[in-house]
C-alpha cells in the first residue's frame, strides 16, 4: 500500500512561511506513516504543529473576529468510520485535537460553544488557547481600520443606504470584501492514506475575523468542508458560504469516484463555484 499525506495552508496561506509551514507538516506525518502509525494519528499530529506554529489562521494563530474574541472550528474523520467536530469554541489551544478525543474516546460527534470548552478543559485536560499572537493583533487592526474607513463591509452586515434604510444583507463579494480580507482565510487542512488502506482527514481554521459574530462556515461540515470514503479524502478551503451551499467537498468526492483525476474534479468544482 502507497502511503500519501497532502498539506493545505488555506486560502489565504500563499507565502514562503506558509509554503514551509505546509511542508514541515508533510515530514511530521509521513514520518508516523512509514513507522506504521495510522492515517488518523498522523493526519492529527500534522495539524496540531500546524495550529502550534501560529504560522495559520488555526489554533494559537486564529484570527480575531470584529469584536476581538477568538473562535475555533475543526474536524476530524477517517474512512472507516470515526468522525468529530467542533463549531465556534473559544479559548482552547488545539480544537483539532479536541475533535480528535471526541471521536476516538467518547460517544459525541460534535460539540461547539462556551460549554464544549469547558468540557475540553475541565473534563479532557486540554490546554487554554493563549491568546492572540502579535501577528494576529496587526491582522485585527488593519481589519477595524478598513471597516472604520468604509472600506471593508464585513459579509454578512445588514447594509443601509444614504439614508439610513436596510438595503440587504452584505456577502462575500460586495464591494470586493472577501477580496480585501482574503489574506487571514488561512484554514488549515490534512489528508493522509496509510498502509491499512485507511483515509483521514484533519481541518482546522479560526473561521473569518471579517463575518459578523455567531457565523459557522464550511469546516465542521461534512460534504462541505469535508468528505471521506473509501475512495478517498477532500479538505476544502475557501468562501465558506459558497461551499457550503454548493457542498463542494462532496462534489469533488463524486468526481474522483466516477474516475475523474483529483487535479481536474478540484478545477471543475472550483470553477463552478467562483466562475
Amino acid at each position: 500500500m502507497r502511503l500519501a499525506i497532502v498539506v493545505h495552508g488555506g486560502a489565504g496561506g500563499i507565502s514562503s512561511l506558509a509554503e514551509s509551514g505546509c511542508r514541515r507538516a508533510a515530514e511530521i506525518g509521513m514520518t508516523i506513516l512509514r513507522q506504521g502509525g495510522s492515517a488518523l494519528d498522523a493526519a492529527v499530529t500534522a495539524a496540531k504543529w500546524m495550529e502550534d506554529s501560529a504560522q495559520f489562521n488555526a489554533g494559537s494563530g486564529s484570527v480575531q473576529r470584529v469584536d476581538g474574541s477568538i473562535n475555533m472550528y475543526a474536524a476530524v474523520a477517517t474512512s472507516d468510520g470515526r468522525l468529530a467536530t467542533v463549531a465556534a469554541v473559544p479559548g482552547v489551544r488545539n480544537p483539532v485535537v479536541f475533535a480528535y478525543i471526541l471521536a476516538t474516546r467518547t460517544q459525541l460527534v460534535s460539540m461547539g460553544g462556551e460549554d464544549a470548552r469547558r468540557f475540553a478543559i475541565e473534563q479532557l485536560g486540554l490546554s487554554a488557547h493563549p491568546g492572540p499572537t502579535p501577528r494576529v493583533q496587526k491582522r485585527h487592526a488593519e481589519m477595524m481600520r478598513d471597516i472604520e474607513a468604509g472600506k471593508l463591509i464585513p459579509p454578512g452586515w445588514v447594509v443601509t443606504d444614504d439614508e439610513g434604510e436596510s438595503a440587504g444583507v452584505s456577502k462575500p463579494g460586495d464591494d470586493g470584501a472577501f477580496a480585501r480580507s482574503s489574506r487571514i482565510h488561512d484554514t488549515i487542512g490534512v489528508l493522509t492514506l496509510d498502509e491499512r488502506g485507511v483515509f483521514a482527514v484533519a481541518s482546522s481554521t479560526g473561521g473569518s475575523g471579517a463575518m459578523i459574530p455567531g457565523r459557522i462556515g464550511d469546516v465542521p461540515h461534512r460534504g462541505a468542508g469535508f468528505q471521506i470514503g473509501e475512495g478517498g479524502a477532500v479538505a476544502a478551503t475557501g468562501i465558506g458560504e459558497e461551499i457550503l451551499r454548493r457542498q463542494g467537498s462532496d462534489r469533488v468526492f463524486e468526481f474522483m469516484r466516477a474516475g475523474i483525476d483529483t487535479q481536474n474534479a478540484c478545477q471543475q468544482v472550483a470553477t463552478a463555484l467562483f466562475p
